[in-house]
């Protein structure tokens, strides 16, 4: 009954904005619009949809059919502490063609060299061709790249049609962890595990990157950027050797390009799926992130315990339309999901996209479980489970977030100074994103035997329908003098 109940939720949702995408097509056929590029502005609906709203499967590439080309066959060793194995595996991928497989047997693989084309990268991915070991923690990978810019121990641009799969990458960085947030001059590794990115604004396409462990990079575990239908699952990503600003330690990121305004354009992200991942937010800044205008991505069925900060964060720079589901974040010393993000070492952040979807997640004892800021429009916000533990200040909390819905959440628990939802003013950052929420929506949620209800400290066109507050240690409603609430 319960799954019933919670997919019911997500129907009447994808209904609600289909609706809109009706009125808006409606519109459109009232008033004639000259005719020009096809704009961001044309999706409406949040998730691994189309254009026109149609719900999509993203496509994965289909196992290989051809050989299977032995790596140790082209001369790779798997004892540890052998010479450079770089160059065998690289030879094994030059020998493939589409539709073939390489094989890495079981054991530990050393990667001293670079591509001769690609002097930033051990291993250069082809189309066609699918990289393969024997287990996660059967066939490991051992990068001796250290602190170089830009440095990925797997690269592929401009690939389509590959699947990365089953085992580990780690480096021989043998120093401290990154356990320092402010520090921007930790590091060693490589910068990146895993590189996914265009070729000549060509996007990567249809790419599986599945069970792999990632471990002792510097920058991201797994880079997607400018990309589509890639799919990441199973992996499992620990230990980053640095937290600092300026992208140290993000798990996972998903970007966008800085200069992308036309889906059609060869470069725009869209439909990648973050799905059923695990990480050790221990040494992470970030387990997940989404970044600049990329748009109808899912991250979903993610277990997550910890991070420096955001766990699973819409980094500001304009991230639109994505759907956040199913996830569990346990602990973290900030939010558990956040929307908009006041940093930026080169792009000073602000604001998240519109119409995001946050639905159905378990968030446990995050510092606020869902965190809105900064001017971030039209956020649907339903069905969430949320659990306070001693140091948690709010189960939502929004500041100026115009749009913003709160739907069938459930909140509990909590201490003194903790309130389940909570709306306040956004002071900005150095200017950006300043304001008060407006056009709030609080409708059908369920807080009990948390420590405080609902508390609203600033605020414009706002509503609270149907909730229920019950067996509150403390304030049930707290609404500062002057602020009109509709009921």
């Amino acid at each position: 009954m319960k799954g019933s109940v919670r997919s019911s939720r997500r129907s009447q949702a994808h209904s609600w904005w289909v609706a809109i995408v009706l009125v808006v097509l409606m519109t459109a056929c009232a008033v004639e619009e000259p005719e020009g590029p096809v704009g961001s502005d044309d999706w409406q609906v949040p998730g691994l949809v189309d254009r026109s709203g149609e719900p999509i499967k993203v496509p994965t590439p289909d196992p290989a059919t051809g050989r299977t080309l032995d790596v140790t066959d082209f001369g790779a060793d798997p004892d540890p502490g052998s010479h450079d194995d770089a160059a065998a595996i690289r030879k094994a991928l030059d020998a493939a063609k589409p539709g073939d497989e390489v094989l890495l047997p079981a054991g530990t693989y050393d990667l001293r060299s670079t591509d001769p084309a690609d002097k930033s990268a051990n291993i250069v991915l082809r189309s066609g061709v699918d990289l393969r070991g024997e287990g996660q923690e059967r066939t490991v990978l051992l990068t001796s790249l250290d602190g170089k810019d830009g440095s990925r121990v797997i690269r592929g641009s401009g690939i389509h049609d590959v699947i990365v799969a089953d085992f580990t990458i780690t480096s021989r960085h043998d120093g401290r962890l990154g356990d320092d947030p402010n520090d921007g001059d930790a590091g060693g590794g490589p910068m990146y595990g895993i590189y996914i990115g265009a070729h000549k604004g060509k996007a990567s396409s249809r790419v599986l990157v599945e069970n792999l462990g990632i471990r002792r990079f510097e920058r991201h575990g797994i880079s997607v950027k400018a990309s589509r239908e890639v799919t990441l699952s199973g992996n499992h990503i620990s230990e980053a050797t640095a937290v600092g600003p300026g992208g140290q330690g993000y798990g996972i990121a998903i970007e966008g390009s800085a200069d992308q305004h036309d889906p059609d354009a060869g470069n725009d992200s869209r439909h990648n799926v973050v799905i059923g991942n695990t990480f050790d937010g221990r040494h992470l800044r970030h387990a997940i992130l989404l970044q600049f205008p990329t748009h109808n991505n899912l991250v979903a069925e993610n277990t997550i315990v910890g991070s420096h900060l955001d766990v699973i964060d819409l980094h500001g720079e304009g991230e639109y339309l994505n759907e956040v589901r199913d996830n569990t974040v346990i602990g973290g010393k900030q939010a558990g999901i956040a929307l908009g993000n006041s940093g930026g070492y080169k792009n000073k952040h602000d604001a998240s996209g519109h119409g995001n979807w946050v639905h159905s997640n378990d968030l446990i004892g995050n510092r606020q479980g869902i965190l809105v800021i900064l001017g971030t429009p039209d956020t649907l916000i339903e069905d969430n489970r949320i659990t306070a533990g001693e140091d948690s200040k709010a189960g939502i909390e929004v500041r100026n977030a115009p749009g913003t819905e709160l739907s069938g959440n459930y909140i509990t628990g909590g201490t003194d100074g903790f309130w389940s939802i909570r709306l306040s003013k956004d002071r900005g950052a150095d200017g950006r994103g300043k304001g008060i929420p407006s056009g709030i929506r609080i409708e059908s949620n369920v807080i009990r035997q948390a420590a405080n209800g609902i508390r609203i400290d600033a605020g414009k066109n706002l509503s609270m329908v149907e909730n229920v507050v019950e067996d509150i240690d403390g304030v049930e409603l707290r609404v500062a003098d002057g602020i009109e609430v509709s009921r």
